[in-house]
């Protein structure tokens, strides 16, 4: 049992370091491989260093073998892809697939062409072979830090190209027969469960689909959102306590029908892999189902009992050898986490359980929330024998019995309507902290000084790691750098400025999309989140800043402010400042409404000063908010001036440039995206610009960055920085010291679009 564990440990170690290139595992590791050489055990050492070996021999064939999917240049492709009916996903006028195909499992996305093809797809049950033609490329990467990484999340599916659909020749349905005959049939089961779902209660529905089968419905982000404040989403996911659950009541109904011990094993065997299946295998569900599955045939093999934590021991190799990102991803890391924390911790009364569970999960949970709740841990200790003893039996019943009976339907219906309404209202108490997201040094320190905690419970220790979350959170909040930084927002802008210590905060426009006029079935069943939310809300939070001193308007575009009532519904701002004329307009107007408390606004015009460092130097005179009447303002951070133009067109750069002959700027932020429009070479000369910023969007509609701009740049040597080609860019800087560039996606990055810009070395 000992040699599986320190096996065990080691191998997770291991895969953090060669696949999720987490440099101090590497250190841990080692440190780790020399506790096991001085427990001067002969079959422990062998075991570990045999199970490191084989592991590392792995990881490495897995990581050349992704990196070269991925590295294969995008080409046109025509493929049969197999699909299984609860692997199709249905957003508005879009499709997504997940397939096998002779390239291996791939990510397919494409467009409907009509309702009857929407109603079609969403009724499917059975496996089907699909004849396609598309475009095979790399799944595109996160663009902004704390955004979510697709890459990483289909690699851990074993998916690492997508196909965008340009032609489907055909779709026919393809049974089949042998061995795999019941797997498809496990598939076409699942997917006939969620649809019948639909007919349900909507709670129910919602409840019925995640706890029994793994599937989530596309409201269950906005509707379930106090399930992630609190942090229970762990019980709306398909662990350990359903697999629990599930074993204890098989056995109970096998008991009762009078078979053998060994006969009820046989049959748990049999049904414990059918359930992984119906519950979409998860990483959760797959250590569980091992986990209570290994004993099983150890006790038929060997006529002996074998231990929990050689059971989780096994299920974590496992677990790496599917998935090498399983400990990389939160699920991963909080089901075999807790489930050894169980282990290892045995016969606690609840209270203290939970207690231990908030203090070993908050590292893991900051890392991907950066924000924790007071009563977690009393809600905690309220809910979990609520959902054993009431929830999932009442969603059990009501997904039975419901189908037929609406009574039934609707009582259950009340139970978890109720429930949620709870759950809702306890979420909007205060006490809900955003605490920032450690960086992987800070993660390991408070994951490790936890872990020692529990090893040795000394008040010395309490202090201690109360200690290090304090500095972590004050090194987090009042940062010695500042920060110019110009977020991907797609085609709009969004710029976010940092006096060091966090003394000023600031954000230039919100960013904001352009929704166009679609057929009736392209509408979406729930609104897709706005960027202020997803992106730019998100990563504030991930540094810990709380609210916004000044947000800037730069005039009243949707790309540049349609994103502001979301941002106001999120975030305190102390004032918003707009061009003189803007105020009054019902546009700006209605954008104010969702706030929770109503910002100061400011009308500037040109000499204004503000507390920042920024100084308007346009528009001269109250305007309409239009494109001519763009608020420009500049700034000095890190001995570098910058100038901030919104859309303003060229006549209104030649009117700055005659009216401060003086004024220079070492970094411009191009005006209007880069379109012919703005950026008159003679202005651009005479302020003496040497960096520029391209905010714009990938494959825009518009073809910003215009060639001519493009042609400008180039003759006058401005080093160019593009957010469609580099994502977030970041000019990072100490008080009265000159900063440095840096880039979130690196150059030479294969999903980077190749042109005429000239993009700066120095990182």
């Amino acid at each position: 049992m000992r040699a599986l564990f320190f096996a065990a440990i080691a191998c997770g170690l291991l895969s953090s370091w060669l696949v999720d290139q987490q440099w101090l595992a590497a250190g841990l590791l080692v440190i780790w491989l020399m506790r096991v050489i001085r427990l001067r055990d002969r079959y422990c050492l062998m075991a570990t260093i045999g199970c490191v070996v084989s592991m590392a021999i792995w990881l490495n064939w897995q990581n050349h073998r992704f990196t070269t999917i991925v590295q294969q240049p995008s080409q046109v492709v025509a493929l049969d892809l197999a699909v299984q009916p609860d692997a199709i996903t249905v957003r508005g006028g879009q499709y997504q697939l997940i397939t096998t195909s002779p390239m291996g499992k791939l990510l397919v996305r494409g467009q409907l062409k009509n309702a009857a093809e929407k109603q079609h797809l969403t009724q499917l049950t059975c496996r089907t072979v699909w004849r396609v033609q598309g475009e095979s490329a790399p799944i595109a990467p996160p663009t902004n830090p704390g955004q979510f990484n697709a890459p990483r999340y289909y690699r851990s599916q074993g998916v690492a190209r997508q196909v965008t659909v340009t032609a489907v020749q055909r779709i026919e349905i393809a049974p089949r027969r042998g061995w795999l005959g019941p797997l498809d049939r496990l598939h076409q089961w699942r997917q006939q469960f969620f649809l019948a779902c639909q007919r349900l209660p909507p709670t129910l529905s919602r409840y019925a689909t995640s706890l029994l089968v793994g599937m989530r419905p596309a409201d269950f982000q906005t509707t379930m959102g106090a399930v992630q404040q609190l942090g229970l989403l762990h019980l709306f996911s398909l662990s350990g306590m359903h697999v629990i659950l599930l074993v204890n009541f098989l056995q109970w109904v096998l008991l009762r029908l009078h078979l053998s011990h060994q006969a009820i094993d046989i049959w748990l065997l049999g049904l414990l892999p059918a359930y992984l299946v119906l519950g979409g295998g998860a990483d959760s569900l797959q250590r569980a189902v091992v986990t209570a599955a290994l004993p099983i045939v150890w006790q038929l093999l060997t006529r002996q009992s074998s231990g929990a934590l050689s059971g989780w021991s096994v299920a974590l190799m496992v677990g790496i050898v599917h998935n090498p990102l399983v400990l990389s991803q939160l699920g991963g890391q909080l089901s075999y986490g807790l489930a050894l924390l169980l282990i290892l911790m045995p016969g606690l009364p609840p209270w203290r359980l939970a207690i231990w569970i908030q203090i070993i999960s908050l590292p893991v949970l900051l890392v991907a929330t950066a924000q924790w709740h007071l009563w977690s841990l009393a809600v905690n200790l309220i809910v979990a024998p609520i959902f054993s003893w009431v929830l999932l039996p009442v969603t059990v019943v009501g997904a039975s019995i419901g189908f037929s009976s609406a009574n039934v339907a609707n009582t259950c219906e009340w139970v978890l309507t109720n429930f949620q309404n709870w759950l809702d209202w306890v979420s909007h108490w205060p006490g809900l902290l955003i605490i920032g997201q450690p960086s992987a040094l800070w993660a390991w320190t408070l994951s490790l000084l936890s872990l020692w905690l529990l090893r040795t419970p000394q008040r010395r220790y309490y202090c201690g790691l109360l200690l290090a979350y304090a500095c972590f959170s004050l090194s987090l909040r009042f940062p010695l750098h500042g920060a110019v930084q110009f977020i991907d927002v797609g085609q709009g802008d969004s710029i976010l400025i940092r006096q060091p210590f966090n003394r000023q905060v600031s954000l230039i426009d919100t960013g904001g999309q352009l929704h166009f006029s679609r057929p009736r079935w392209q509408a979406e069943q729930v609104q897709p989140r706005s960027r202020a939310e997803t992106i730019t809300v998100n990563y504030l939070h991930r540094l810990g800043i709380t609210h916004l001193d000044s947000v800037y308007l730069s005039h009243k575009d949707v790309d540049h402010i349609g994103d502001l009532g979301e941002l106001l519904r999120l975030m305190p701002v102390n004032q918003v400042v707009v061009p003189a004329g803007m105020a009054r307009l019902t546009k700006f107007q209605k954008l104010l409404v969702p706030a929770k408390k109503r910002p100061k606004v400011i009308e500037a015009l040109a000499g204004q000063t503000f507390a920042d460092g920024l100084v308007a130097v346009h528009p001269f005179k109250p305007g309409r908010a239009e494109n001519e009447d763009s608020l420009v303002l500049t700034g000095v951070f890190g001995q570098q001036r910058f100038m901030f133009t919104g859309d303003l067109d060229r006549a209104g750069e030649r009117a700055i440039v005659a009216r401060y002959p003086q004024l220079r700027v070492d970094v411009l932020k191009l005006g209007h995206h880069g379109s012919k429009t703005a950026s008159d070479p003679l202005a651009l000369r005479q302020l003496g610009v040497h960096h520029g910023v391209l905010s714009v969007g990938r494959h825009n509609r518009y073809g910003h960055p215009n060639q001519e701009t493009l042609t400008t740049l180039t003759e006058q040597h401005i080093v160019t920085y593009s957010t469609a080609l580099q994502g977030m860019i970041t000019y990072r800087f100490i008080d009265h010291r000159r900063g440095r560039w840096q880039t979130f996606l690196k150059e030479g990055d294969r999903h980077q679009r190749t042109t005429g810009v000239k993009i700066d070395s120095q990182r």
